[in-house]
């Protein structure tokens, strides 16, 4: 080859280089990854320490960190915020030592005055927070959360990087509860603000970050590039929180590609989504519980046991389960949940309506004869208002009139304060465990003053129990007080259970390693599933 003819072969070649091969060229970046998210409507609140229903949650978690955080999947404790921690002998003490180099959203590297702050704010009075019970055991809390002393001695950081936790008694679900949100790590200097500008923009240090909220429209997370894990490759980059209230609406969306997660599947739709959409669909077990509750202030529930387990027994509960809710659920035995110390298996309450009828005759109303009109106050949506209907029909079968009282979920709640009064009211209830203990259920729900306690519901007995079982270090010996209390609260009839949940969520195939979680859809790990182009 000639000089020549070499030097035009390195023109042409420098040429294909610099134009480039087709097929070769570096690939453009691809486009942040996005799941969009049905959310049934706006959260009440992005605060922590105010946070208790499930809407709020879901942003809560994702945009705060703790010091420790649950396995996904399970309800196993793993370092989180803190890269270890010690516990004394006693089980009184915990010491955390920070990990180095976390930051919150703002930038700032969190430290443990940080730490001492938010657990100080979960239990201040004027925070009007509802985790100060959760937070009962840790020593002083309970003086500080009632204002009457403004020292905590039982949270102190002796330097930076060190965190010691002291309680009034050994409590062996304490690190679920630093799990959860009331172990939430907040800047002080967001929120401190007297105008509360944290509500619309709040800060933390969790793996999103916040972005956007237009009301009653979406609101937006995004990924904290800063965050101590490090997004893994492939990860979401975003999730747009769409509101759409309507279960059936939010399905179609899902179907047509509007949205890529959606909780709910509508009420009469779950056997067909299961043959239509195998491979979206995910189900598990949530520790939970459905009930029906009594207004225990009303003297007409309050005098009169039969009445309530005639009421009891005259609900057909399979029926409830097996057909209206498609076999989701699990029928109730009692308050404590599968998978809890405490938990009593089997033996769900008969559906018997003659012995139902009898009851009431026992209980001087023979028939329904001399007994007011029942007042059943639930949320109305499309399955609240089935088995409402369904709680109708079967007291009716044994002469008991009820009238339906059904409202949005803001307007449910406020009814629930009206049984400070002596009405003659029933009501529709679901509680989720705040952290897996039967402390969360039964203390909460039936223990006198308790946070959930609507019903007002009160024994000395069972309050005695409740405590011992808080109390007892021994695992074997607080499964036989708490399943003691749960024993004593059927035996009672002082709730009509009904179901443990069963949870379904449908997720786009693209995305995977979605791990649900027992404690519900607010502790699926978002940052660890990955999305597909």
């Amino acid at each position: 080859m000639t000089w020549m003819r070499r030097f035009l072969l390195l023109i042409v070649l420098a040429s294909v280089v610099a134009v480039g091969v087709p097929g070769c060229a570096p690939a453009p970046p691809p486009a942040p990854s996005t799941l969009t998210y049905r959310a049934a409507e706006d959260p009440p609140t992005l605060d922590p320490f105010r946070a208790g229903d499930d809407n709020s949650l879901v942003y809560i978690h994702l945009i705060n960190d703790g010091l420790v955080e649950y396995v996904p999947g399970t309800v196993d404790v793993r370092p989180a915020v803190a890269e270890s921690w010690t516990l004394s002998p006693d089980g009184l003490t915990y010491t955390f030592r920070l990990r180095r180099g976390v930051r919150f959203h703002n930038g700032r590297e969190v430290t443990a005055q940080d730490v001492v702050y938010s657990l100080r704010r979960a239990l201040t009075p004027g925070t009007h927070s509802s985790k100060a019970t959760f937070l009962a055991m840790l020593k002083g809390a309970a003086d500080f959360s009632a204002g009457r002393a403004t020292d905590l001695p039982g949270v102190a950081s002796p330097d930076p990087a060190t965190i010691v936790c002291t309680l009034e008694y050994p409590y062996g679900s304490f690190l679920t509860i630093l799990a959860g949100e009331a172990g939430s790590i907040v800047p002080h200097e967001v929120y401190d603000d007297p105008s509360q500008a944290y509500l619309k923009h709040p800060v933390g240090c969790g793996p999103y970050r916040f972005e956007s909220w237009e009301p009653k429209v979406s609101l937006a997370l995004s990924r904290f590039p800063d965050h101590w894990t490090k997004a893994p490759a492939g990860g979401i980059e975003r999730i747009l929180f769409r509101m759409i209230f309507d279960s059936t609406t939010a399905l179609e969306e899902y179907k047509t590609g509007g949205v890529d997660f959606t909780q709910e599947i509508p009420p009469g739709q779950r056997q067909e989504v299961a043959r239509s959409l195998p491979k979206d669909l995910h189900s598990g077990t949530r520790l939970s519980i459905f009930y029906v509750g009594f207004n225990h202030r009303a003297s007409l529930f309050k005098d009169h046991p039969l009445l309530r387990r005639a009421l009891l027994h005259a609900i057909d509960t399979e029926f409830i389960v097996r057909v209206l809710d498609e076999g989701k659920d699990t029928v109730a035995s009692g308050v404590i949940p599968p998978g809890l110390l405490g938990h009593r298996p089997g033996g769900a309450p008969a559906y018997d309506p003659d012995l139902a009828a009898r009851l009431l005759a026992e209980a001087g109303f023979p028939k329904g004869r001399g007994l007011p009109e029942l007042t059943y106050v639930t949320n109305d949506t499309t399955g609240f208002r089935q088995i409402a209907e369904r709680i109708q029909s079967d007291w009716a079968r044994i002469g008991v009139k009820t009238a339906l009282q059904m409202s949005d979920f803001a307007a449910f709640m406020k009814a629930l304060e009206a049984f400070k009064t002596d009405t003659a009211a029933v009501y529709r209830f679901t509680w989720f465990a705040d952290w897996p203990d039967p402390d969360s259920f039964v203390t909460a729900q039936f223990g006198t003053g308790g946070v959930g306690n609507y019903g007002l519901y009160s024994s000395a007995a069972l309050d005695q129990l409740l405590d011992q079982g808080r109390r007892e270090p021994d695992p074997a010996q607080r499964d036989a007080l708490y399943r003691k209390a749960d024993t004593m609260l059927m035996e009672d009839a002082a709730l009509i259970p009904l179901y443990w949940y069963g949870q379904d969520v449908l997720l786009k195939p693209r995305f995977t390693g979605l791990k649900l979680s027992p404690l519900g859809v607010f502790g699926i790990p978002w940052e660890e599933v990955t999305a597909a182009p």
